[in-house]
């Protein structure tokens, strides 16, 4: 038993040390905010107006970043990158700042599939931290419970009842109705405005109509499988 538990401390080590890289030591407070960092080799994930997402690989707890580039950005999701700007906490969300310093770049160097990160609420929500700014498949059933402002809703689990609150950032709000079923959902979690956000890219929508009659957990589950 106690060899068991030495094999299995070495293979936690060595997965730990698998996952360490410059994103995971900003992202967990080696490296100190205001710090010029350069990063090679992680893959972007998601564009945005300004800014990027990208993921060091492997991917995992505490290795995505947001990149602010202050303009349109000139790279692509599944492109290998090599990122060079400065640290900074931005009301709460880690970033690098791509307008500092004068050598600042943003360049591809190569293309890689987007990591396949596949996460319940109840991992997602254990420590949300550890899955800012990635882009993650949320596997749980969900179902629409309540339209909010400024382009936003609240979808609960049927597994566990944990709510998540959408953002139609990269999504049509039009679409939304209240009692909307999605089989999963597939976005980048974001701390913003206060709040852990998912920025839903798609759903798989799924017809959850049911008779006004008593389920089971189980049989309510299953019409999302």
């Amino acid at each position: 038993m106690k060899q068991l538990a030495i094999a299995s401390l070495l293979v936690l080590g060595l997965a730990a040390a698998a996952q360490a890289g410059v994103i995971n030591d900003i992202r967990t407070g080696v490296v100190p905010e205001g710090s010029v960092v350069q990063v090679s080799g992680a893959v972007v994930t998601a564009v945005q107006n300004s800014s990027f997402t990208m993921t060091e690989l492997p991917a995992g707890p505490y290795t995505a970043i947001w990149v602010y580039v202050g303009a349109a950005p000139a790279v692509a999701i599944g492109d290998v990158v090599e990122v060079k700007g400065l640290t900074r906490s931005f009301y709460g969300r880690d970033e690098i700042n791509l307008l500092y310093p004068g050598d600042a770049h943003a360049t591809a160097t190569g293309s890689s599939p987007v990591p396949n990160l596949q996460l319940t609420t109840t991992q997602l929500q254990a420590n949300p931290e550890a899955w800012e700014s990635h882009v993650v498949t949320i596997t749980d059933g969900l179902i629409v419970q309540e339209l909010l402002p400024e382009g936003m809703w609240r979808a609960d689990s049927v597994e566990t009842g944990l709510s998540v609150i959408f953002d139609d950032y990269f999504y049509d709000y039009a679409t939304v109705d209240l009692g909307d079923c999605y089989n999963n959902a597939y976005g980048m979690y974001q701390w913003f405005g206060g709040m852990w956000i998912f920025k839903v890219f798609t759903t798989a929508d799924t017809d959850c109509t049911v008779a006004n009659e008593t389920l089971s957990f189980g049989s309510l589950k299953a019409l999302y499988r």
